[in-house]
């Protein structure tokens, strides 16, 4: 039996102790001297003075290169033919090639810059239908997790010292589970988790009960958790007994009035962000509620589509220099000065990926969020994956295969999918050797033709 199985069938009180494990172990890895020496370093950085964040730009982006050139077997033959003369600081950047997602799929073992086994391993979330598996050095982690820790304590929140509660799409909750607990506790990290899955219909008033017990000091997660519990409190005029310092959505786009209506059920302010699995560079939104393009984190540039391309100084473990991540942002004037003072690009709006969803029967809606994760235990057994529904009780799963896919795998695709939408619904896996792009040119993860 697996751990997952005697996780499943434990008692809730026994699920919360595996999980405080879990997290005390996470945390000892994580919250490190190292961790705490970049929260400090960000903490006394003056990002009012240009001068010196864009000397601090420009030396993170050469040594990025430098970096991935000597130790990426990929980046030696990607960059053959580029002229180093002609690349002496971060402006040169568009001389170097751009890097796709599929020349990222094909070569990901390439890219790598150190061994299996010494990395820390993030799966990206595969809303293009492909999961990939990134490797990133320690400090990789350490730099990232204290630049999200950072940017929450700019708002008044601090990591391990206050409560949180945190919406993800965790499997906390056993599939046979028939109590209306659908929370777990990380006592180790002041934390709270939210199942994202059950955050729908009747539940939510059970999820609206605890938080108003747990009274955390600051809650995040997916957006459309967050406004099914945002419009229940609204619609039934429910007056909180705590006040959260702030909240930070996550994951997926987070629409106006989604933000506005999250902030009247919560009295508080909503701060947006941006990043990836693939740690691309942090956007994230000041006290003056306006969003920075943190340039110390990364390269952000756009094409003429407002499509983003970008490098990222928090993955040398899986060098991204150029790569077009998906999504969509639109800049506002360079001119234009935020009243926080400090001195990185102010961010009109994320676009990101549309907020589609699947409908199920009797289990809500799904994010692309949710469906992309169902990719991951496949890594590059897949070329591509799209989730189509034509009708409320089926749903039609197109798989580009390649070499290593096997017949048990529609399996696991089925039985992530009963998890989320439902015993009650019909999954049809279909085997095809590509999916198309709409006219536009994009790849649409999921296709709902019955809410047009």
């Amino acid at each position: 039996m697996d751990i997952m199985n005697i996780y499943n069938h434990s008692p809730i009180f026994l699920q919360n102790i595996f999980t405080t494990i879990g997290g005390y172990q996470l945390k000892r890895q994580r919250f490190d001297q190292e961790y705490r020496t970049f929260l400090n370093e960000y903490k006394q950085r003056d990002y009012s003075d240009k001068k010196r964040m864009n000397e601090l730009h420009n030396r993170l982006f050469l040594d990025l290169l430098e970096h991935a050139v000597q130790k990426s077997p990929f980046y030696r033959d990607f960059y053959k033919d580029v002229n180093w003369d002609a690349i002496q600081s971060v402006d040169d950047i568009k001389n170097l090639p751009i890097l796709e997602k599929e020349t990222v799929r094909q070569n990901i073992a390439k890219m790598y810059t150190l061994p299996y086994k010494k990395a820390v391993k993030t799966n990206t979330s595969g809303t293009t239908g492909k999961s990939l598996l990134f490797l990133h050095e320690k400090s990789d982690d350490h730099r990232h997790l204290a630049y999200l820790d950072f940017f929450k304590s700019e708002h008044g929140f601090i990591a391990l010292k206050m409560k949180k509660a945190s919406f993800n799409s965790a499997k906390i909750v056993p599939p046979n589970q028939k109590k209306t607990v659908f929370w777990r506790d990380n006592l180790s990290t002041k934390q709270r988790f939210y199942s994202g899955y059950h955050c729908q219909g009747n539940n939510v008033q059970y999820y609206v009960e605890n938080l108003n017990r747990y009274q955390p000091q600051a809650i995040d997660g997916y957006p459309s958790a967050l406004y099914e519990i945002a419009k229940y409190i609204v619609d039934h005029n429910i007056s909180l007994d705590f006040q959260p310092i702030a909240i930070f959505p996550t994951a997926e786009i987070l629409p106006p009035h989604y933000k506005t209506l999250i902030a009247k059920a919560f009295n508080c302010p909503v701060r947006d962000q941006y990043s990836s699995s693939e740690r691309a560079p942090f956007v994230y939104e000041c006290r003056c509620g306006k969003l920075h393009y943190r340039m110390d984190t990364g390269v952000i540039e756009t094409d003429e589509d407002n499509d983003i391309i970008v490098t990222c100084f928090h993955s040398r473990g899986t060098p991204l220099i150029r790569y077009r991540i998906g999504d969509q942002m639109i800049f506002a004037d360079p001119s234009e000065k935020c009243p926080c003072g400090c001195c990185f690009p102010v961010v009109e709006k994320i676009i990101g990926r549309s907020l589609e969803y699947l409908q199920s029967k009797s289990n809500g809606r799904f994010s692309s969020v949710y469906m992309s994760l169902v990719s991951e235990d496949f890594r590059n057994s897949v070329k591509g994956m799209q989730f189509v529904q034509n009708s409320i009780d089926t749903i039609d799963i197109y798989v580009a295969q390649d070499v290593g896919y096997t017949a048990d795998m529609d399996q696991i695709i089925i039985k992530k999918l009963q998890y989320s939408l439902g015993q009650d619904m019909n999954f049809v896996i279909h085997h095809v050797d590509f999916i198309p792009r709409e006219k536009s040119g994009k790849f649409r993860l999921l296709k709902n033709n019955i809410i047009r």
